[in-house]
């Protein structure tokens, strides 16, 4: 019984014991209970339990825990487990949250090596464990040396047996930030040599691993001050035993975008495979880069590395490497191989193009060799060949050769680094064309410059010998002499001498505590050191005094100096200075005379003197357009710079100006200032006054007002006849601030004023200009209202000058009339129209807009030589937006011509087409005659301008008395010579595209030199961009007469024949003397003329043929020599010389007659044989001719003298043997 209580009690205890610890464990209140003991038991331990138990998880609020090495913290911890699932073998843990966490891990003391245990290579679960998600938010983690945090973490694994797998790890806003750890080993690396080789650990993975889906979005890496942002990352890897694969790897950068794919086994050498693909971004290198394609691939083993490089985009190149990185000496084999390499990466300017770069060895010995070809700007190409080794402390250069298209340049030496730097090496010239790295300078040179320097901290010592010698400019040079210099500018220069020609620069002296240096120069030939500088220059320097306040003394003259179109006569500079921190000294410069371009110059003096504290400059000159004469005087201290304009004088075209009194200027240096104080500047009864000026880095301002200036001082710039009356008067005003839009303000009109063109007197009531520019805006009105001339207003209005400049505005032109502008065209007589539009304006200063009309009415236009009229000429041109359409017509003399188009401006150059077509358009040329045209062209606008169309011309008139010295051409041999040089002739050529036919009618005709025709045939012109233009097809001879060795000839076949450039024409005329004046009418004799219009071939021919004597005796005569006595020999002889002489002095027999007042003076034979006779007839009044004429075989004159009644009907009186008064009509077939 007793027994049976004692099993009793002992059974209600265990199930009291079970109920206790259950409760404990597996309820909420138990866990709290046990909560709060762990606090107590284990120091640093906080936080609140929020809810919970054992079995499900808990929920903890502010949990922390701190010790001496780590401190946690975290604002909610949340664990969502099924404990019950261990008994089927499983750890479940299907939530774990947690935010606001802070993490420190402090410094601590490293662990001894040799109490590390064994490494461990295999581990597996006693169970199998599933995190289904960890959410970690808002982390930071403060680690020695570097900061960790980032928003959100979201992961997954599982582990049993077979590995571990995490899927889907993913972190945005991660943020890595390094920073500076204390007490860092500052112990430099110990040498090469000294290092020990690298063994690499052998590394195994306890169980298999992979990892899915790793992504990181918008992280940051902050190191020495430099933030690089990560966009993007993602890693799939898997690992086992020693083996790590990385399937994907993508980075997501500003710089670049990225792909890897590796494969490393982490024993032994560490055998790998890996390849990096990489696309570059524009932030690098100002987007020079952008585009870039890398590719890098690895093989082999860390312990003999094998890589792999292509490069592809703006930069394009290919390199090879082996390397052994373990070992301490770190052998290597680098090659790198490129087409063209350039500078910028975009456009280069700058190629080394077909190179190579090797190098080869190790640290501690390595050879680099390079080879490659330059060019650049102003540069021919260079043929680059370098040679180096050396080590970690030293380099030899063996050598660098530089090879020109003439010459070469060979630098050889030793520089080191190891204990300051060193060098000691030569540079030698080898038939060096300079030339190549200055324009112009072409010779040869030869020899070597020898050289020394050593750097130790801020001490250095520079040696250097030249000793040069060579051609420049086609006459002898050579460098000789010495130099030595420290770092205080302390040394030697030995016998400087550099001479060129009879060019000759010396120097010699030394500099210590004090300068003893002194030089002259001899150049009677300028010319020799750049073209277009000629003259000569002789003078000689000296330098003396203390280190810091050396004393210059100069003298240098020149009889002639210039440059290009510049140049300066008797020319003298002295000087006498002391330089340092107290300047003093005077200087004065005198050249007698000064010309540049159209100004003259002449007794210019400049002179300067004085110190720092109070100086004086003048300037004074004569001549034209400008004389002047300048004063200018102040002092500068540590505030700045005061002085005053003392004087200021003017000769321009537009009279003298002078500055009405002293005119206060400064320049205060704390401000960054410039001042000028409020002047006037006065000739006669004008002005100009300006406001005070100021002008600094944070702003400034400035204005200036007109008043009382004639306009007729600007009589000089008119054309003549054209005058201007009329008083200017304005003001501008001007003020701006730093990161502020400036604003300006200007009125500038004139008084009511007058034009005065010739005889005519225009007045006007209003021109005036106003503008203003506030808060980034500009606004502009222009006004211009005359009774007799109309009115125009413009007012425009353009926003955002910093930026798009919109503009917007109006255009109003009533009843402008044209008539006034006469004196402003050459060839104008008479001008008159009016325009009237209103259009409005739109768009961009860049792209402007326009919408309207504007239409010309009532145009005429005279010439003075009468060459054409123009009536009636109405146009419209209607505008909308970029475009426009124009329509228009006139009367040109008696015939139509109507104009119409399109044009386009919304890009540059203005693009369309304009069409003529007209009819009978009558134009002239004085002393040449007149010409109906009828013109159907198209002229078509663009990048190439082409003219197409059709040109008849059915009646001319065109009668050559002679020829206008402009027709006559120079010879092909003739070279045209200034003082610059020989210029070549270059044929005229225009920047079109033309391709026309030209056609002529049945009713033009040609009278020149004896020739009256008329002339029938079409003409295709071309004219390629550019090019000559040229000319195919004929031009018939028709009905024509020639007057040749005193006989009228008759064409029987005459042609002109094009076939390449419009001067040089084929000529194929035939002309034979009048049958019915040759005693035997069977007999054909004549003038035939071929070849080239240049050069053509005259020769005389008959049917039958016979010897050219009998030849010239029809041609002349009308009759053989046979049957003929010595009185017809005679009179044969006199005709002939007659007929030929006449011909050749017909010319200038109507240039004297000309010269005495009388018109058209003609000198002529007429009749055959025994009644030949020579006339000469002039207009003495417009339609009357008086002529004379007499026979040369008898002395019977004849007097004439003819009046044109009607056109084509005369009355004639004639008297010698006998008298007689007739009435004719004369008419032509």
């Amino acid at each position: 019984m007793r027994l049976k209580r004692l099993l009793l009690g002992l059974l209600v205890t265990v199930c009291l014991l079970l109920m206790l610890v259950a409760s404990l464990l597996f309820t909420h209140t138990g866990n709290q209970w046990l909560w709060g003991m762990a606090k107590k038991q284990l120091a640093g331990l906080e936080g609140t339990m929020v809810s919970g138990q054992l079995l499900s998880g808990w929920t903890f609020s502010e949990l922390a825990y701190e010790q001496d090495s780590l401190a946690f913290r975290a604002s909610q911890v949340t664990l969502d487990w099924q404990l019950g699932k261990m008994v089927d073998g499983r750890f479940w843990l299907r939530r774990l949250d947690a935010a606001d966490i802070e993490v420190e891990v402090r410094d601590v003391a490293e662990s001894d090596p040799a109490a590390d245990s064994e490494p461990l290579t295999s581990l597996s679960p006693p169970f199998t464990i599933d995190l289904d998600e960890i959410n970690a938010d808002r982390v930071n983690i403060v680690l020695p040396g570097q900061r960790i945090g980032w928003q959100s973490l979201k992961v997954a694994a599982h582990w049993n047996d077979d590995g571990m797998v995490i899927t889907g790890p993913q972190m945005s806003g991660l943020r890595i930030e390094m920073t500076p750890v204390t007490g860092a080993d500052d112990t430099p690396p110990a040498p090469a040599a000294e290092k020990q080789a690298i063994v690499l650990p052998e590394i195994v993975l306890p169980f298999p691993v992979k990892i899915e889906q790793l992504a990181l979005t918008d992280s940051t890496l902050v190191q020495s001050g430099q933030t690089q942002d990560i966009h993007r990352l993602a890693v799939e890897l898997e690992g086992e035993g020693s083996v790590v694969r990385i399937a994907q790897l993508e980075l997501a950068h500003p710089f670049a975008d990225a792909s890897l794919s590796a494969e490393v086994t982490l024993n032994g050498d560490y055998p790998l495979a890996a390849t990096l693909n990489a696309t570059l971004h524009e932030p690098l290198l100002d987007g020079q880069l952008n585009g870039q394609q890398v590719v890098l691939s690895l093989r082999d083993s860390l312990a003999r590395l094998a890589a792999e490089l292509t490069l592809s985009g703006p930069v394009t190149a290919e390199a090879t490497v082996q390397a052994e990185p373990l070992k301490p000496e770190l052998p290597l084999s680098v090659n790198l191989s490129w087409k063209q390499l350039g500078w910028p990466l975009t456009v280069p300017e700058w190629k080394l193009t077909e190179g190579n770069l090797a190098l080869t060895g190790a640290l501690e010995d390595y050879r680099m060799t390079f080879s490659s070809t330059a060019s650049g700007p102003g540069v021919l190409p260079l043929g680059l060949d370098l040679n180096v080794s050396g080590n970690l402390e030293q380099a030899r250069i063996e050598p660098l050769t530089v090879t020109l298209p003439q010459g070469e340049t060979r630098l050889t030496g030793e520089i080191g680094w190891s204990n300051g730097v060193r060098w000691q090496g030569e540079l030698a010239l080898n038939e060096l064309d300079p030339s190549a790295f200055a324009e112009g300078f072409e010779g040869r040179l030869n020899g070597a410059i020898a050289s020394r320097f050593e750097l130790s901290g801020e001490q250095w010592q520079l040696t250097a010998t030249p000793d040069i010698t060579g051609v420049l400019r086609n006459h002898p040079l050579s460098l000789t002499g010495a130099l030595n210099l420290n770092q205080d500018l302390e040394g030697d220069i030995n016998n400087l001498v550099l001479a060129n020609g009879d060019n000759r620069l010396t120097a010699n002296g030394r500099i210590d505590q004090n300068w003893a240096l002194d030089g002259s120069l001899t150049a009677p030939k300028l010319a020799v050191y750049a073209p277009g500088l000629f003259g000569d220059l002789k003078g000689n320097f000296k330098v003396s005094g203390a280190r810091t306040a050396p004393q210059v003394q100069a003298s240098f003259n020149s009889e002639l100096a210039g440059f290009n179109e510049t140049k300066a006569s008797r020319l003298a500079l002295k000087a006498n200075m002391v330089l340092g921190e107290a300047p003093a000294g005077d200087l004065s410069l005198t050249v007698n005379k000064l010309n540049a371009g159209t100004m003259q110059l002449s007794d210019m003096a400049l002179n300067a003197g004085g110190n720092q504290q109070s100086h004086r400059l003048t300037l004074t000159a004569d001549g034209e357009p400008l004389a002047l004469e300048l004063a200018l005087a102040g002092g500068l201290n540590d505030s700045g710079w005061r002085g005053q304009l003392q004087q200021a004088e003017l000769n321009t075209p537009l009279d003298s100006w002078a500055a009405s009194g002293p005119v206060a200027l400064a320049w205060r240096q704390a401000e960054g200032q410039f001042s000028a104080a409020a002047h006037c500047w006065r000739s006669l009864d004008a002005s100009v006054c300006i406001n005070e000026v100021l002008a600094g880095s944070k702003g400034g301002q400035a204005g200036l007002s007109i008043q009382d200036f004639d306009l007729a001082r600007l009589e000089p710039f008119f054309p003549d006849d054209f005058a201007w009356e009329a008083m200017l008067e304005g003001r501008v005003n001007a003020s701006w601030k730093t990161g502020e839009a400036p604003r300006v303000n200007a009125d500038i009109g004139t008084t009511a004023g007058t034009f005065v063109s010739g005889d005519t007197r225009l007045g006007y009531e209003r021109l005036q200009l106003q503008s203003e520019v506030v808060n980034n805006r500009l606004i502009s009105e222009i006004d211009f209202d005359s009774e007799p001339l109309g009115r125009l207003r413009l007012d425009a209005r353009v926003s955002a000058l910093d930026g798009a400049r919109n503009l917007e505005g109006n255009l109003r032109i009533s009843e402008l009339q044209l008539n006034w502008l006469v004196p402003l065209l050459p060839e104008v007589a008479r001008l008159e129209g009016a325009l009237a539009g209103d259009v409005r304006l739109a768009g961009t200063l860049d792209q402007p807009l326009m919408y309207g009309d504007i239409a010309l009415t009532g145009g005429e236009v005279d010439t003075y030589a009468d060459m054409v009229k123009v009536r009636d000429l109405t146009t419209r041109l209607s505008v909308q937006g970029s475009r426009a359409a124009l329509d228009g017509s006139l009367l040109v003399g008696k015939g139509p011509l109507n104009i119409g188009g399109e044009l386009d401006w919304s890009a540059m150059p203005v693009s369309g087409e304009i069409r003529l077509k007209g009819d009978g358009l009558e134009a002239g040329y004085p002393g040449m005659g007149r010409v109906r045209v009828s013109p159907d062209l198209q002229i078509t606008l663009g990048e190439q301008a082409k003219v197409r169309g059709d040109i008849f011309i059915p009646w001319a008139r065109i009668k050559v008395k002679e020829l206008p010295a402009s027709a006559v051409s120079k010879s092909s041999d003739v070279v045209i010579v200034q003082p610059s040089g020989t210029i070549p002739e270059t044929g005229p050529s225009l920047p079109l595209d033309i391709r026309l036919r030209v056609r002529l009618g049945d009713n033009v005709r040609l009278q020149a030199f004896g020739l009256n025709t008329l002339l029938a045939g079409q003409l295709r012109v071309v004219q390629p961009p550019g090019r000559i233009m040229r000319a195919n097809g004929e031009i018939r001879l028709e009905e024509g007469k020639f007057q040749s060795y005193g006989q009228s000839l008759l064409i029987r076949d005459g042609s002109i024949l094009f076939s390449g450039p419009l001067d040089q024409p084929n000529l194929r005329v035939e002309a034979i003397r009048n049958p019915s004046s040759m005693s035997d009418s069977s007999v054909v004799v004549g003038v035939r003329v071929t070849g080239n219009a240049s050069q053509p071939e005259l020769e005389v021919f008959s049917e039958p043929g016979m010897p050219q004597a009998e030849q010239l005796s029809w041609l002349l005569r009308g009759r053989g020599l046979e049957g003929g006595d010595g009185s017809d020999g005679n009179a044969l002889v006199q005709s002939m010389l007659l007929g030929a002489g006449v011909g050749q002095v017909g010319g200038l027999v109507s240039g004297v007659g000309e010269a005495l007042g009388l018109q058209d003076v003609a000198l002529d034979t007429s009749g055959s044989g025994e009644s030949t006779a020579v006339n000469i007839s002039a207009y003495v009044l417009p339609g009357l001719q008086i002529g004379y004429g007499v026979g040369v075989f008898s002395s019977i004159g004849e007097l004439r003298l003819r009046y044109e009644l009607l056109p084509r009907l005369y009355l004639q009186a004639t008297s010698g043997l006998s008298q007689a008064i007739d009435l004719f009509y004369k008419f032509e077939f």
